[in-house]
Formats: C-alpha cells, sequence, structure tokens
C-alpha cells in the first residue's frame, strides 16, 4: 500500500494535489533486469492504474464542485435565517413599540376626556349656581310684590271702606 503522504504535496491544504499523475503513471520507464517483471504486464497494469486514477481524479473533482456547491448553498440559507431572524426580531419590536403607542395614546384620550368632562361640570354647577341666584331674586321679587300688592289691596280696601263710611253717614 502506497502511503498517503506520499502522493499529497500538503496536508493541510482544502484540496490535496497529486504528486503522480495518470500522465507520470503511463509514461514511467523501468529499468529491465535478469528475470525481471514481464514488461507487457506491468504496461498493462500502469495503464490500467492510469486510467482508474483519472477516474478517481474525474469523481473527487465532481464531489469537489458539488461541495462547493452545496457550501454555497448553506451559505445562502444561513443568510435568509438570518434576514428571517432580523425580521422576526423588528417585528417584535414593532409590535411592541405599536402597544406602547396604543397604550400612550389611550392614555392621553383617557386624560383629555377626563378634563372635557371636569370642564362640562364645572360649567354645569356655575350654570346650577347662576340659575339658583336668579330663583333666589325672583323669588325676593315676588316677595316684594306680594307685599306691595297686599299694600296697595289695604289700600284701596281702606279707601273703599272708609267710602262706605261716608256714604252710610
Amino acid at each position: 500500500m502506497i502511503d498517503e503522504k506520499i502522493l499529497f504535496d500538503d496536508e493541510d491544504s482544502p484540496v490535496p494535489t497529486l504528486k503522480i499523475s495518470p500522465t507520470d503513471i503511463i509514461q514511467k520507464e523501468f529499468s529491465v533486469r535478469f528475470r525481471g517483471y514481464d514488461i507487457n504486464q506491468v504496461d498493462n497494469f500502469l495503464e490500467e492504474l492510469a486510467k482508474e486514477l483519472n477516474q478517481v481524479l474525474e469523481e473527487n473533482t465532481h464531489l469537489q464542485e458539488a461541495a462547493h456547491a452545496l457550501q454555497q448553498e448553506l451559505t445562502a440559507y444561513r443568510e435568509k435565517e438570518k434576514k428571517l431572524y432580523d425580521a422576526l426580531a423588528a417585528a417584535k419590536q414593532i409590535g411592541g413599540d405599536m402597544q406602547e403607542n396604543a397604550r400612550n395614546e389611550a392614555s392621553l384620550i383617557i386624560s383629555g376626556a377626563r378634563l372635557d368632562a371636569e370642564k362640562v361640570i364645572a360649567e354645569v354647577r356655575q350654570q346650577c349656581a347662576a340659575l339658583q341666584q336668579e330663583i333666589s331674586g325672583m323669588v325676593q321679587k315676588r316677595a316684594q310684590f306680594e307685599t306691595s300688592l297686599r299694600s296697595l289691596l289695604e289700600t284701596y280696601l281702606g279707601m273703599l271702606g272708609g267710602e262706605r263710611r261716608k256714604a252710610g253717614e
């Protein structure tokens, strides 16, 4: 088994790169020694290995592209989620502000209505006091009128009584 550290340039890089490419495998030449491996078998194996490595690299590229696309989609969803949370927080704040404004407005309306009612009550009390004074004045005038009328009637009765006496004599 080939050690992975040999195949990759840098373990810490997000996308590892191979030090050996499929072309390197195909172009690799080995020296021939007595009683060595069959050259055709080695070449066939290297070609097969190069094809497999090429397929793995293509699949890796597709997977990296898919991972990148998913990462972008995830980032977009996270941004949408943050916007939704921000909108929700703003809606809660606006709702709270609206309730507070409604309470304040209701309080102002009630205070205004109380002031108006107090003014109306004060005016009615003044009108009642004025009417009571007017009634008292009328009662006094009536009493004076009655007194004056009695006096006048008594005077006329006295005059009539004096004339009857004169007529009777």
